[in-house]
């Protein structure tokens, strides 16, 4: 399985077992793409979801996951380092992001999602957001082979 195919899947299944879309995107981008690993990875992400603070207000939770896991893979430790990388990346990711969606607001995105029972559009969402996240690192870091099946 590829890994954007694997990134749609594993976010999906995050999300699926209780975990939240901005927690989901986080946990399954960074454990793709990382060469890190972090228990507290989703602690990072838990305000997040359901818009800030799962108010159904601002920007939605699959995308600040996102791009908080942009910046975990791509960011800068000192304020002396390129962080270049890191915006293009996550630019490219919000404007994808809209095209994809139609907004990054949460509220405005669940008007246009409509009824849902369990959550289930938001998850297809965030599954769909993790995979064309994976493929925008993927691309844009060529040589980072796919992970083990068994991963």
């Amino acid at each position: 399985m590829s890994r954007e195919k694997e990134a749609e899947k594993r976010a999906f299944d995050y999300f699926q077992s209780g975990y939240h879309c901005a927690e989901s995107i986080l946990k399954t981008i960074v454990e793709l793409h990382g060469e890190q690993q972090g228990t507290e990875i989703p602690k990072i992400a838990s305000s997040f979801g359901g818009g800030i603070g799962g108010t159904h207000e601002d920007v939605c939770g699959a995308l600040t996951g996102g791009v908080i896991a942009v910046g975990f893979l791509c960011g800068r430790m000192k304020p002396v380092e390129d962080i270049q990388d890191a915006k293009a990346i996550a630019s490219g990711f919000r404007k994808q992001f809209i095209e994809e969606f139609g907004s990054t607001n949460c509220g405005k995105i669940l008007e246009r999602l409509g009824q849902q029972e369990d959550s289930l559009k938001c998850k297809k969402l965030t599954a769909t957001a993790a995979r064309l996240l994976s493929e925008r690192l993927s691309s844009h870091f060529p040589g980072i082979p796919n992970p083990p099946p068994d991963f």
